[in-house]
């Protein structure tokens, strides 16, 4: 397939995925309908990689059409071969960006620049004056600069701990943030100008806040899920194996159970859970359909056939099992029912029209 080819194809798909975009609600307003109609997301994605539990298989231009078909789908892609860094949903991103409400004139950063893309969208619709963009890993810095650069876009880009934010070029308008803190860090909100918008994942929602003053913000949570990659400063992934063998050979004894393992996959219920336990995290189902849970400070929990077995400074499942109960009593809210308040290092999020609150770590 020669390259004009590809690029009439591609402006093709593009235009199918704006169209679909805007049909499912996801963009509402005609500016990021051009923007996603005319910028080439595969150029920024020129492999990815289709997973399964026991392989993985790169995808490029070796199958044009199946590459193109896969960039243009409204999904998650994987670009690298480790799994440490991925595409967005092309629909969560239009979300995230119409909720950014940017004007003309606006000066934006972004937390997480992966592939790219989501800072060329942003160029194509303030003019890349008015982007930085910034990630820890600098051989994604280079790719993406590199593409930018491929289709005249030319962005402020930085290789840094996002957590820093990037004081060089503040005061900003707008942060977006494609990658998920814990909470919202101190330097973000110093970064923005009062009356601007901070928009970014907490908890598996997606957090729109309205700063007031360097330290102070309030808002609300949109209704969908988001799954991101946790905001990264260097810190090295769990070793998976070396916790599956503590497990395996633990002499812990165990407790019933009336709480499945299955909550935890709760679309719904996932929001409380992180707010109320964060830090947990599922790390794997064994060949026995032993279900395996893992906190940084070394806790663990296993579940299988209504038997709880917990090891470390804190008894996660019992943690899981108490945002459970009190996710049910308050009737299981969603998402949206939700708000964060930041005032100096305080941070809560609440439950609209209730006492109810969790303080971030």
């Amino acid at each position: 397939m020669t390259s004009g080819i590809i690029d009439h194809r591609a402006k093709k798909l593009r235009r199918q995925l704006a169209d679909r975009l805007e049909a499912d609600g996801a963009v509402t307003s005609p500016a990021w309908g051009t923007a996603f109609a005319e910028v080439p997301r595969h150029v920024f994605v020129p492999v990815f990689y289709k997973q399964s539990p026991t392989d993985q298989r790169a995808v490029d231009l070796s199958s044009p059409d199946e590459w193109l078909d896969g960039v243009y789908r409204d999904e998650l892609l994987v670009i690298r071969p480790d799994a440490r860094s991925s595409s967005t949903v092309p629909g969560l991103m239009a979300t995230m960006l119409e909720a950014l409400a940017v004007e003309d004139g606006h000066k934006v950063l972004e937390i997480g620049t992966g592939s790219g893309y989501n800072a060329a969208l942003l160029s194509h619709r303030l003019g890349d004056s008015k982007v930085v963009t910034m990630d820890i890993d600098p051989e994604l810095v280079a790719d993406a600069t590199a593409r930018l650069d491929a289709i005249n876009y030319h962005p402020t880009l930085g290789v840094g701990d996002g957590l820093a934010g990037w004081p060089a070029r503040a005061l900003y308008d707008r942060l977006i943030a494609t990658c998920a803190p814990d909470k919202v860090p101190k330097a973000w909100l110093e970064q923005i100008r009062p009356g601007g918008r901070i928009v970014t994942p907490i908890a598996t929602g997606i957090a729109v806040l309205d700063v007031t003053g360097p330290r102070e913000a309030s808002g609300h949570f949109l209704p969908g899920a988001a799954y991101f990659m946790p905001l990264r400063a260097g810190q090295r992934p769990p070793d998976v194996g070396a916790m599956i063998d503590a497990v395996k050979r633990s002499t812990e004894s165990g407790r019933e159970t009336s709480t499945s393992p299955d909550v935890w996959f709760d679309g719904d219920f996932s929001f409380l859970r992180a707010a109320a336990v964060p830090g947990v995290r599922f790390l794997a189902k064994l060949d026995n359909g032993t279900a395996v849970f893992t906190h940084p400070d070394g806790s663990w929990a296993s579940v299988a056939d209504s038997v709880v077995v917990q090891s470390g400074p804190r008894h996660l499942w019992n943690l899981v099992e108490g945002a459970h109960r009190t996710w049910l009593e308050l009737g299981c809210p969603k998402r949206d029912r939700f708000l964060l308040t930041v005032d100096g290092p305080q941070q809560q999020i609440s439950l609209a029209g209730s006492d109810q609150e969790w303080e971030l770590p």
